[in-house]
């Protein structure tokens, strides 16, 4: 069983793994209608949410599963990142099925179940590979030598590429959260109308940055009275997003030229995007590195990629104080939660 609650969806998944491996159920419960109406995460009302519904969601993954909480043979949960008070909610309901039934536990990291997603569809990826993830909150490329021998290649150094999509559609007050409204209007515009210089790094690292996109769609939007629904609204819209998706393109196949690697994976709710699947497929087509995208459900914050990557974690580590450990990283988030709002 997997539980998953990072961030604005709470699920809970239920998988088998061993001589079938698929995912028999999931139940998830999306928080965007509570918060739409403020553009962006609220943390108290997420955390609360998670609460309500925790409980009734694993009740019934398990009806619509035919099973028991009995049949469950292990049970794992996201560690973070994400909202301390939403992952806090995941970790005492876990703690509590796995104590009371004698369940095993075991934690993962949410980026790392991310890339994990696409195992879900493609369970044999050959490694070395590098993995491109992009969502509201998270925009990285890792390089992976073996499921658990993982390391960052770049990070972004401001806001991620979900969190600008967001942040820009907040501005013109069309919606949240921001890429589902891109990916739906990018073909009313004409993608060439506006020029969008990609950032670079003035100490020549090879991170991202994407400050600079919502400052210049700012700028652009200041100089030509742009109102929404407008043609040349759409234009802009257009020119951003493929100059965006132009960017991640470039800086994953660059990545992929230094490292000897097999395998590329792009993950993450921004994954989702067409024009992103589009313009990855068609550049790496006729290339000696396979691509790997997940399936359009298993983008977004998802249950079945914390069971997969968990069911992976306990074969590879079995003898993992999970308990011990949990304690230990929740309990270090906390109290550097309380000191900072103190």
């Amino acid at each position: 069983m997997g539980i998953e609650s990072s961030c604005d969806e709470t699920a809970v998944s239920i998988i088998e793994r061993g001589e079938k491996n698929w995912v028999i159920n999931e139940q998830i419960k999306s928080q965007i209608p509570l918060h739409s109406k403020y553009g962006g995460i609220v943390p108290e009302i997420a955390s609360r949410n998670h609460y309500e519904v925790i409980d009734y969601l694993t009740l019934k993954v398990l009806k619509k599963s035919n099973l028991k909480i009995d049949d469950i043979g292990l049970i794992s949960l996201t560690q973070g990142p994400g909202l301390i008070g939403s992952l806090l909610i995941g970790l005492c309901f876990a703690k509590g099925l796995s104590f009371s039934r004698k369940i095993p536990i075991v934690p993962v990291d949410h980026i790392n179940s991310h890339i994990e997603s696409v195992f879900i569809d493609n369970q044999n990826i050959q490694y070395p590979l590098i993995a491109l993830v992009v969502s509201g909150g998270h925009t990285s490329i890792f390089y992976q030598r073996s499921k658990f021998d993982t390391e960052v290649v770049s990070k972004t150094r401001d806001d991620a590429v979900g969190e600008v999509l967001d942040k820009i559609a907040k501005f013109y007050n069309f919606g949240y959260p921001g890429g589902p409204i891109f990916d739906r209007i990018y073909k009313q515009g004409d993608k060439n109308r506006f020029s969008f210089t990609f950032p670079k790094m003035s100490d020549g690292s090879n991170d991202f940055s994407f400050s600079g996109y919502k400052t210049a769609v700012l700028k652009y939007s200041k100089e030509f009275k742009i109102k929404v629904n407008t043609q040349i609204f759409y234009d802009l819209m257009s020119s951003f997003l493929n100059s965006v998706t132009d960017y991640l393109l470039k800086k994953t196949k660059l990545t992929a030229i230094g490292f000897k690697i097999k395998s590329v994976v792009v993950a993450g709710g921004v994954s989702r995007n067409s024009l992103l699947r589009e313009k990855f497929k068609e550049e790496f087509k006729n290339n000696n590195i396979m691509l790997y995208l997940p399936s359009s459900r298993y983008c977004t914050d998802n249950a079945s990629m914390i069971a997969w990557l968990g069911y992976e974690k306990y074969m590879k580590f079995p003898n993992l104080d999970s308990f011990d450990f949990l304690l230990n990283s929740y309990s270090r988030a906390f109290f550097k939660y309380k000191k900072k709002i103190k």
